[in-house]
């Protein structure tokens, strides 16, 4: 702390004159620290100075060991120390006041020494000033010597350059002695100071030569692990002959490359290493050879990051730098190195060079999201050096390649309703979208692309699709061109999905002339195809016939009977596909006629007759006969007439076959007929509003300026033209139809209006003249008129096809109610003949007459059947069922004439009972065709009596079932006649009369029931091809028990019991019947439904197409099989050559 703290205080009652004795003495004190300081500061130097001078004498001669230059060394640091701290930084450390080296009181005894006058006063009035406060006399004593004191300036008494100048020659004279030494021998201080403090190398005394390194061995640097070639030269008046190199305690000698030239290769070095060179006893100076560290790439891993659109795992890939990636592929390089400070990936394009980042020591990553090939560079770099030799990869980037399309078109060529597409797709990695891109229009206006999305069976790489296209919403009209085109789009998650489209395709619909040239020509084929049919069936008849007269000579079949028997079978196979055919190209022919003229409803239901009669062609119990005919062949001996009865039945068959075939043949011409009367009436009324139209805007291109009526007028000319065009094919298809109407055996006689004809044309080629010319007026004349002569001829076409409709309907009624009056009369003739049968004795002459009288109805039966097929061929109406049952009926009659031949009565009565029963079935399923018929008429008197065109309203009201109303009313009056005969009282032979009546009655609606089953079943096995029997009971209330209940009340009536047992189950029979009845009902709407739906769904796949598809299935199988890890590469290669093995 400052000496003028420790000084006591003055009391109050000092004076200012103490205070100036203070200060005195304070500046006394700070001179003395001042002397010391410049006197240490000498000594110091001198002695220090003496101490280097000496040092450096030493080493200079005497080339002291190391340890010895580090005592000087550390020697002569530590007296530098020590004097410095003793000789100058205690005083100036007093000066500074840091510390205190005098006190008050030795100050004083200093100043009394320098002072006599002085000499210990003021040391007392130290003492004594603590004192003061307590004692006033002490005070005045003080006072007293402060005056004294005050006046003497205590610091002039301390002389600086009294008390320095006897130290001066100390330090004067190691200064004089280092000068001179330095002026004259500079490297005496020089090498002296150089090897002492660099006292841990070896200083060899001065060689009589000297070495020199090379000029590649100056920098004395080299590379860990990287050779290091040591040049040495040596130079001087004698040169030594070897020279070896000292270095971790081993000596290893030069090689001598030339005269004073040496060499040696340091191998590897992995540290720095200190070396002398030695020749002939002596030995250099230290050398140094540093070993600095190149950056090291020790190893390396890349992690790659693939697009999320791939779905592939992330990967590590160690230390493997030719990489293969897909496009996108986010890539991070982690280096492990050594001795690097930064690490740079470069490539071709300065500008994407790319630093990397430190993780951790000597760790870097970097990273990079790759879209193309490229060679890169790994570049490590620390201060000293780059890495040595070069890292070189190639990256390559696989990109994501477009997406591939094929497509192949399947065209309905039926009905032109519908185009079935198919094709594969494949991509590197996946689809997402695929779309149907169309334009309809003409060859002069194309028309504006539309799209339509395709769905696609899963988003993998390969698959394959197929497109069952609907062209109805499209509205295509004849004349029509398409054009499609299919575009897949594939999942690229980097640029964007791309997409790939075929070629424009071009589906072109035929005009309607030739629409109508392909309906002759497929309308020739199927009556080709009828007669042949016909002809296939005539020499199948005659087969069977042979074959039935050989078995009348024949107890066993001979192995060429079997033989020829097998071949019938194998004619009735190719008949069977005939017909399947035939039946096919029915339904073709009428979807081709849908699409060029829609038809009237009229048209559409006989249309749909036909369809039934065609599709009740190929009888299942036919096909069961043929059956049972196989398997009596495959036995070695067939049952005694078994196979004889099989024969006679087959042969029966196929007759009606061929009266059906027959029927099928003139219905087609008459249905062709009036479809194209239809089609060629409405194209008249269509084209004379066309020409009506045509002739207003002629009027109007009449009023308007010459340039611009020129110009229309050549418009209205080429619409004039094709106007004529057309009317040539209305000529034609009424040409047509004066050859079909020809080709019938009942003609319509049809009006060829040849002089309508000629004057229509003419007039339409005198409008299109005056057009030419301009006269606009003359030719919108000719051109109304034109139309007025097409109505007319429309009109009248269609007043004649009313006509002869209405007549024709008539006739029809008129033929029907004759042959049901001669069924029914037939029928009651059969019952009377067949009671006097079991009445008479085969010995009775009246039998032979009965015999007559039974052949007379078989003649009969006859002129039934073939006035009913007379009228099958016009009528529409009647089921194919009918002329089968009219067949069953003659086929009975005949056996009962073979077997009263044979006298077997009650075979024969059993013959007549079933003919009878054919009979009322007969009668029952003509008196509904009948009603039905009449309610044609009706309802058709109604539409020409309206305003509408005839036959395009429906129809109303129609039986659902034909049969089963009638069976019902017939049945509740059996009903009500057992009733009352239960109530009548009646007993004898008139109640067993009535009885055997009214149990025939029911046997008869029985076997009617059980007959319409049948034919129901038939009807959904042609319908379906499948066997209807699984809802045989099920579809109409429960067959079954309905007739197991009929039967039981047969055996009631018979054994005459008439209960209320028997009157309730009547009751419960008639409501089966009705619900039978409602249940036929509901099922004939819910046809008609499915008949109409069916008109809007598009047909199944064509058989090429199917075949097609199949292949294209079993390729997707094999892409299937390619295995999901290979790169997408080698999947590629995989699938392409499953696509050549294809």
């Amino acid at each position: 702390m400052p000496a003028t703290q420790s000084i006591p205080a003055a009391s109050a009652a000092q004076t200012a004159t103490w205070q100036q004795v203070r200060q005195h003495l304070e500046a006394f004190k700070r001179k003395f620290y001042l002397s010391l300081l410049l006197r240490g500061a000498l000594v110091a130097g001198g002695l220090l100075l003496t101490f280097f001078v000496v040092f450096n004498l030493l080493e200079y001669f005497l080339y002291l060991p190391t340890w010895v230059r580090g005592g000087l060394l550390f020697g002569f640091l530590g007296l530098t120390v020590w004097a410095f701290v003793r000789w100058i930084w205690q005083p100036l450390a007093a000066l500074s006041n840091l510390r205190r080296l005098l006190s008050d009181e030795q100050a004083a005894e200093r100043v009394g020494q320098l002072f006599p006058e002085v000499q210990d006063k003021l040391l007392n009035a130290l003492q004594l000033q603590g004192q003061a406060r307590d004692n006033a006399l002490i005070a005045a004593s003080l006072e007293q010597r402060a005056g004294q004191l005050s006046g003497l300036e205590f610091a002039e008494r301390i002389r600086l350059k009294e008390d320095t100048r006897p130290l001066w020659k100390y330090a004067a004279i190691p200064a004089l002695v280092a000068a001179g030494l330095l002026l004259v021998w500079p490297s005496l201080f020089v090498q002296g100071t150089e090897r002492i403090f660099h006292y841990s190398r070896a200083y060899a005394k001065p060689m009589p030569f000297r070495f020199v390194l090379g000029d590649q061995s100056k920098r004395l640097q080299t590379f860990k692990n990287e050779n290091f070639k040591l040049e040495v030269l040596v130079e001087g008046d004698a040169l030594p002959n070897e020279v070896s190199v000292l270095y971790d305690g081993r000596e290893r000698r030069l090689t001598k490359v030339a005269p004073g030239r040496f060499a040696f290769t340091f191998q590897q070095p992995q540290r720095s290493t200190e070396f002398q060179l030695a020749a002939a006893g002596f030995t250099s100076d230290d050398y140094r050879l540093k070993v600095l560290e190149r950056p090291n790439l020790r190893d390396f891993r890349v992690h790659a990051e693939y697009p999320s659109y791939l779905r592939r795992s992330a990967e590590d890939l160690s230390n493997d730098g030719n990489l293969t990636v897909p496009e996108g592929t986010r890539l991070t390089w982690r280096f492990n190195t050594a001795a690097t400070e930064s690490v740079k990936l470069l490539f071709r394009d300065p500008s994407e060079t790319v630093t990397a980042q430190a993780a951790d020591d000597d760790q870097f990553t970097v990273t990079r999201q790759v879209l193309r090939s490229q060679p890169y560079r790994v570049d490590l770099r620390n201060s000293i050096s780059p890495n040595r030799d070069p890292i070189e990869y190639q990256l390559t980037v696989v990109p994501d390649q477009a997406p591939s399309i094929t497509v192949e078109a399947f065209a309905d060529t039926a009905t032109r309703r519908y185009l079935a597409l198919a094709g594969t797709l494949r991509d590197d990695y996946g689809l997402t979208r695929l779309a149907l891109h169309y334009r309809v229009g003409t060859a002069q206006r194309p028309g504006t692309w539309r799209t339509a999305p395709i769905a696609l069976a899963n988003n993998g790489p390969a698959q394959t699709y197929t497109h069952q296209w609907d062209l109805a919403p499209l509205r295509l009209k004849a004349g029509d061109q398409l054009e499609y085109a299919v575009e897949v789009w594939d999942n690229d998650g980097v640029h964007g999905p791309k997409s790939a489209r075929t070629r424009p395709i071009t589906y072109r619909l035929p005009s309607r002339s030739q629409l109508r040239e392909q309906l002759n020509a497929d309308a020739q084929s199927m009556q080709n195809k009828m007669t042949s049919a016909q002809e296939q069936s005539k020499k199948l008849q005659r087969e069977l016939a042979k074959a039935e007269e050989k078995l009348k000579t024949k107890r066993e079949l001979s192995y060429s009977d079997r033989k020829e028997m097998q071949q019938m079978l194998e004619q009735k196979q190719q008949m069977d596909q005939q017909l399947s055919q035939m039946k096919q190209m029915f339904e073709q022919l009428q979807q081709k006629q849908e699409q060029l003229d829609p038809r009237s409803q009229q048209l559409a239901e006989k249309a749909q007759e036909l369809q039934k009669l065609m599709d009740s062609m190929m009888d299942p119990e036919t096909k069961k006969l043929y059956e049972e005919l196989q398997k009596l062949l495959q036995q070695q001996k067939a049952p005694e007439g078994e196979l004889q009865k099989l024969l006679d039945k087959l042969e029966n068959k196929e007759e009606t076959m061929e009266k059906e075939l027959e029927r099928a043949m003139d219905l087609f011409k008459q249905l062709q007929l009036e479809q194209k009367m239809e089609s060629a009436t409405e194209q008249l009324e269509k084209l004379a509003q066309e020409e009506q139209k045509l002739a207003e805007q002629t009027e109007k291109a009449a009023d308007k300026p010459s340039d611009q009526r020129q110009q229309e007028n050549q418009q209205l000319k080429q619409q004039q033209q094709d106007a004529q065009k057309q009317f040539e094919d209305v000529k034609k298809e009424l040409q047509e139809l004066q050859k079909m109407d020809q080709q019938l055996d009942n003609q319509n006689n049809l009006d060829p209006m040849q002089q309508e004809q000629q004057q229509t044309e003419q007039q339409m080629q005198e409008s299109q003249e005056q057009l030419s010319k301009n006269q606009n007026q003359k030719a919108a004349q000719n051109q109304k008129q034109a139309a007025q002569n097409m109505k007319q001829m429309a009109q009248k076409m269609r007043q004649k096809m009313e006509e002869e409709e209405s007549d024709q309907q008539q006739e029809n009624i008129d033929h029907l109610r004759d042959i049901l009056e001669n069924l029914l009369k037939l029928s009651f003739d059969q019952e009377n003949l067949m009671k006097q049968f079991r009445q008479v004795d085969q010995s009775d002459p009246r039998y032979q007459q009965l015999s007559q009288n039974q052949r007379k109805l078989r003649d009969d039966a006859v002129v039934i059947q073939d006035s009913l097929y007379a009228l099958a061929k016009r009528v529409f109406q009647l089921q194919s069922f009918v002329t089968r049952e009219v067949g069953e009926m003659n086929g009975q009659m005949d056996q009962a004439m073979q077997q009263l031949l044979q006298r077997n009565v009650s075979r024969a009565t059993g013959s007549q009972q079933m003919a009878m029963t054919s009979m009322n079935n007969l009668a029952l399923m003509l008196n509904d065709a009948l009603q039905q018929m009449q309610e044609q008429q009706r309802q058709s008197q109604q539409q020409q009596s309206g305003a509408g065109k005839p036959g395009k309203k429906k129809k109303k009201g129609q039986q659902p079932s034909p049969g089963m109303g009638q069976m019902g009313k017939l049945q509740q009056q059996l009903n009500q006649q057992i009733q009352q005969l239960q109530q009548s009282g009646k007993q004898g032979r008139q109640l067993s009369e009535d009885l055997a009546k009214m149990a025939a009655q029911q046997q008869m609606l029985r076997e009617a029931l059980q007959q319409l089953e049948k034919m129901q079943q038939a009807a959904k096995e042609g319908k379906n091809g499948k066997p209807g029997q699984q809802k045989g009971e099920q579809g109409m209330g429960g067959m079954g028990e309905l007739k197991k209940m009929m039967e039981q009340t047969e055996q009631d009536l018979v054994n005459k019991r008439l209960t209320e047992q028997t009157v309730m189950r009547q009751r419960q029979i008639l409501s089966r019947l009705l619900e039978a009845e409602k249940s036929a009902r509901e099922r004939d709407l819910d046809n008609k439904r499915e008949a109409e739906t069916a008109k809007v769904v598009p047909p199944g796949f064509p058989p090429a197409f199917e075949k097609y598809r199949e292949q294209r299935n079993r390729q997707t199988e094999l892409l299937r099989t390619v295995p999901p890890a290979l790169t997408p590469y080698y999947q590629r290669e995989v699938s392409e050559y499953f696509q050549k093995m294809k």
